[in-house]
């Protein structure tokens, strides 16, 4: 019982911390470049906290699985950091692919079919791009740095009981 609670204790400020960070990243992002619209903004900002905690949730599960069982140091940052920010990155992009596919939804054949089904995966994989090339960006101003962060106080604060073996 003491373990489930003293994961539940790291789980918690990550899962509120980073979508906080990846909301402000892109909120600032928006402020610097000036958005007409306030509703678009709105939307990037909570789609970049809902990619966030989706990420953090996933970056979480294997830091304590995967990447805490791991000896040297350099190895866990580097792991945690770039799993860190590619799940962000990769979450993100996946609910803009969703949201994408949506909208575009009203205009293509029902799913069941085979035009359907092209339509809904070249959808799909051409809003991935889209966030990938515009989107990814957003990122950048303050999750990039504090993901590097992250990974540094993981990468030095492995969990205990990771070390020991799964029986």
């Amino acid at each position: 019982m003491r373990k489930g609670r003293a994961a539940i204790k790291r789980l918690l400020p990550i899962l509120v911390v980073w979508p906080l960070v990846c909301a402000a990243s892109s909120t600032l992002t928006v402020l610097i470049r000036n958005f007409e619209t306030l509703s678009t903004a709105s939307d990037l900002i909570v789609l970049h906290a809902l990619g966030g905690l989706a990420a953090a949730l996933a970056w979480f599960v294997l830091d304590r699985f995967w990447i805490a069982r791991r000896k040297r140091l350099a190895l866990r940052f580097v792991l945690s950091f770039t799993l860190l920010f590619g799940l962000t990155v990769g979450a993100t992009a996946g609910l803009f692919a969703l949201h994408f596919w949506i909208y575009f939804s009203q205009w293509h054949e029902p799913l069941s079919s085979r035009i359907g089904l092209y339509q809904a995966v070249f959808t799909s994989a051409s809003a991935i791009y889209q966030y990938a090339v515009l989107g990814s960006r957003h990122l950048i101003a303050l999750a990039f740095p504090a993901a590097a962060l992250v990974a540094l106080f993981a990468a030095r604060h492995p969990r205990i009981e990771a070390a020991d073996r799964i029986r």
